[in-house]
């Protein structure tokens, strides 16, 4: 099976770029069996000569275009990609060495549509060691029916966890949200929703740089007023898509839940926690998406949404966001 590994840099420094391309032609696979397909989102600095320096050692594609944020530049990728596998890694981040050939054999042993894997987070400096560093004979592997999984675990929404078949994008179009952010929580929905078996793993595969200069970190008022707007749309999304949903939806209203949650979580980590927490209660109780009906996932869950109602149980909740 041949990877299209989809690579989306904007204004990232030479060594960060390097670090992630090195990784990708260090997974075990033989040069004809993957490709390398980097979109820049109109970088200050054009990153071209940086990403075909690689192209010795590996297919490396590159395309430039205009700044539409991140969910253009993965759809771009999408649009070029020739792999029957696609695998996300954003231009800051890395692969581990050698996990890549692992996953491909979950594939194959499982007929899987979506393999979900495991990531740590490493510094922005974080050195990237060019051989196999984890155990994989070891690693712990179970199979579902996609809508099972979704009923029993809070899918996660960054598409770079995990791998899945090209295939399931043919039909009903599935791009990612364009000029926003939170750009992949209902794409990552969506596709997981429509694939047959999900294999996870506990295999780490993903290195994620923690870059307190991301668009999700920075504290501007009015950007931090957008990033909640973007939530507050992913979460309408999702939260349509279960309505619309044939037969049993458990999986996607338990999505739109813990959505509703981390909105609420968040809040109350700014510095005008209390306005706007009590704010996006009464709006998510407005849309009948918090607190949920007949829904109980587990104890953490439940005590949350029973103390986030009320100002006491809020400034009990502030004290324990605010570590985080």
């Amino acid at each position: 099976m041949k990877v299209s590994f989809i690579v989306t840099t904007y204004n990232l420094s030479e060594a960060q770029l390097r670090r992630c391309l090195l990784s990708l032609t260090h997974q075990e696979l033989p040069p004809d069996d993957y490709e390398i397909i980097v979109v820049d989102d109109e970088s200050d600095v054009d990153p071209q000569p940086i990403v075909e320096s690689y192209s010795s050692v590996a297919n490396v594609r590159y395309f430039r275009q205009e700044h539409r944020r991140q969910g253009a530049a993965r759809n771009r990728g999408l649009r070029e990609a020739c792999g029957e596998i696609i695998r996300f890694v954003d231009g800051d981040d890395y692969l581990f060495a050698g996990t890549t050939r692992h996953l491909l054999s979950l594939f194959d042993d499982h007929q899987a549509d979506v393999v979900i894997s495991a990531f740590n987070e490493v510094s922005s400096d974080a050195v990237f060691l060019p051989r196999s560093v984890v155990e994989r004979t070891n690693s712990q592997t179970d199979i579902y029916d996609s809508h099972q999984y979704m009923a029993s675990h809070t899918l996660f929404g960054s598409c770079c966890v995990l791998m899945f078949r090209h295939s399931l994008l043919d039909g009903e179009p599935l791009f990612f949200a364009e000029n926003t952010y939170i750009e992949d929580e209902e794409f990552v929905t969506r596709l997981v929703w429509r694939a047959h078996t999900v294999v996870t793993t506990d295999l780490v595969t993903y290195a994620y740089t923690h870059n307190p200069s991301s668009t999700t970190h920075l504290r501007d008022e009015k950007h931090i007023d957008d990033l909640f707007s973007a939530r507050f749309n992913a979460l309408g999304k999702v939260s349509h898509l279960a309505h619309e949903a044939e037969g049993d939806n458990k999986g996607l209203n338990r999505k739109a839940h813990f959505l509703a949650v981390d909105i609420l979580r968040l809040a109350l980590r700014e510095p005008d926690w209390k306005s706007r927490t009590a704010s996006y209660v009464r709006d998510l109780r407005k849309q009948n998406l918090f607190p949920p009906a007949n829904a109980s996932y587990n104890t953490k869950y439940s005590t949350f949404t029973r103390l986030v109602t009320s100002a006491t149980g809020r400034q009990i909740l502030r004290l324990i966001e605010k570590t985080k």
